[in-house]
């Protein structure tokens, strides 16, 4: 995986994990798809991590 690509699925990531945290206090909140939104937004952070290591 690119780097590019590694940035590109953070920002999905964050982006998911704000939409989910905007659901909070609606019927449409669910616990566990904001903690799994938590989580992959974690591994995609670990990836870009992981890329920059590479590259430098």
């Amino acid at each position: 995986m690119s780097e590019k690509d590694a940035v590109s699925r953070l920002a999905e990531a964050k982006r998911l994990v704000t939409q989910e945290l905007h659901k909070q206090g609606t019927p449409d909140y669910d616990p566990r798809s904001h903690q799994r939104a938590i989580e992959a937004e974690r591994k995609a952070q670990d990836a870009v991590d992981a890329e920059q290591t590479a590259n430098h």
